[in-house]
């Protein structure tokens, strides 16, 4: 009984500081579209050879304190070749993700243009995963730049973030995007098969898609246009202040949508034969991080069933969610709580994995409890029980081992990046959780979502907002769990 009053209190504090955040994030969220960099997508996809063919032009300006001879974008759709040095599939997953034998991609390109004028760029990169595109006379800070491509992605069959397969067509980080500027340069790290090696500033996006009619499409952004061609379709999105673009296609989809505070909640699927209680739980989701964090700024958010060798894979807007999992609601839940971290407020995924994943694990663990599905009280035993007997196990091998939570390329093997990504990461939130209370759990969380909305986010800042809140302890706890300093269960120093 007591647990109940407390928590409808926190609540009602909650939910009162989050309308009075509403209008502050409406501007954010203007401010972001008018700074953000424009790309124009005009493509096209051929169901039979399984090619997008695509025409983009990219406006940016170059807000650095440095100027620059050539721009760079990662172009992830290369590391699906056959000689790629780096394969996007680790070889634990190499069955589940190629159900039908090895097959292979890549991106293609046929012209590259800057301001109108053809230019010879350059594939480079350690894996080919980035193209290099010269600007004559440099490109200096606050100058602008056009920059228009014609390419096609040829896809491979595979169960993966970007392919096809029986179902359906992923299209995840298929096309090119700028590499992400840090300290005035660009930052063009290689495609890790661990984790999620992205980091993008959030940009605008106008795209559009013609493709064979009997497609239903999933998507980033919200739909403009659906002009019928007579055998095709061509669908218009636009999507301002997002941190990536992503579709998934079927012919085989069912679409059921819901509304929750104003916001479109769909849910695209073939196989679920519980479709009502998938949407359900999207839409549950939604509304309790609406009312704990911050309001989700977008017009709609989609959940796509689809084939993926992993649980689930987040883009903006968009969840791809693994058909037939175990674990099916969960994974929704999960990936619905990625479009506040990691959408909205965005990290260095390759360095502090655990800032979307850890908090995201967490945030699916309390939201469970909150619908009387699983007592968060089980899951972090769950948890406790995980990392521990893993590092006991690791202790028997090695005299030294690493606890701390590292940049993914550094984690041995995708286990030792999930145990301390995601379960380490759920114990870290949880302690604060424990350690403050709800209100200022809440009220850390809350201030870190209005800071960092629409920004690439250092864990300092994170943990900034927690010590302000909440006092250092609460710094120390993040501290010490990150550094590997943390006391669980049995594990000591």
């Amino acid at each position: 009984m007591k647990k109940f009053i407390c928590t409808a209190t926190v609540l009602i504090l909650v939910a009162t500081c989050c309308v009075a955040l509403v209008a502050c994030q409406t501007n954010k969220l203007k401010e972001a579209t008018r700074y953000g960099d424009d790309y124009t997508i005009v493509c096209s996809y051929d169901s039979e050879a399984h090619i997008i063919s695509a025409e983009q032009t990219v406006k940016l300006v170059n807000r650095s304190e440095n100027s620059f001879d050539a721009v760079k974008f990662h172009i992830y759709a290369n590391q699906y070749r056959q000689d790629a040095q780096n394969p996007v599939v680790p070889n634990v997953y190499r069955t589940k993700a190629y159900p039908h034998g090895d097959s292979f991609g890549d991106i293609s390109f046929d012209n590259v243009k800057v301001n109108g004028a053809s230019v010879a760029f350059v594939v480079e990169g350690e894996d080919c995963d980035v193209l290099s595109v010269p600007v004559e006379g440099g490109l200096f800070p606050d100058k602008s730049v056009t920059i228009e491509m014609t390419y096609q992605v040829q896809l491979a069959d595979v169960c993966h973030r970007l392919g096809y397969n029986d179902n359906t067509v992923n299209l995840g980080n298929w096309y090119p995007i700028l590499c992400h500027v840090d300290n005035g340069n660009y930052t063009s790290s290689p495609y890790y098969n661990v984790g999620d090696p992205f980091v993008s500033e959030t940009a605008n996006y106008n795209v559009s898609l013609t493709l064979p009619q009997n497609y239903l499409v999933a998507a980033t952004g919200d739909l403009q246009d659906a002009t019928n061609n007579g055998e095709t379709v061509t669908y218009t999105y636009k999507a301002n202040a997002v941190r990536d673009f992503a579709l998934v296609l079927s012919d085989k989809f069912t679409k059921i949508s819901k509304t929750v505070d104003g916001i479109a909640v769909n849910y695209y699927y073939y196989a679920d034969a519980e479709p009502e209680n998938s949407l359900d739980t999207a839409c549950g989701m939604v509304e309790y991080l609406n009312k704990n964090v911050g309001k989700y700024p977008y017009a709609q958010y989609s959940v796509a069933e689809t084939e993926f060798c992993y649980g689930g894979m987040e883009y903006p807007n968009l969840a791809m969610i693994t058909s037939g999992s175990a674990s099916y609601r969960e994974a929704v839940a999960h990936e619905t709580a990625h479009q506040w971290f990691y959408g909205i407020v965005g990290n260095d995924q390759i360095a502090n994995a655990w800032m979307d994943e850890g908090l995201s694990e967490y945030l699916t663990y309390m939201y469970m409890d909150s619908t009387g599905e699983m007592p968060l009280s089980r899951s972090m035993l769950a948890c406790t029980k995980t990392y521990v007997t893993y590092v006991d196990v690791l202790t028997r091998f090695y005299e030294d081992v690493d606890r701390s939570m590292r940049p993914i390329n550094v984690y041995k093997n995708d286990n030792e990046y999930v145990v301390f990504t995601y379960v380490k990461g759920s114990l870290m939130f949880h302690t604060v959780y424990e350690t403050v209370g709800a209100a200022k759990f809440w009220k850390s969380l809350q201030t870190y979502f209005d800071q960092a909305q629409f920004t690439v986010a250092p864990s300092s800042q994170l943990i900034e907002c927690f010590a302000a809140t909440c006092g250092d302890e609460a710094g120390a706890i993040f501290t010490n769990f990150v550094e590997g300093k943390e006391v669980i269960g049995k594990v000591t120093d």
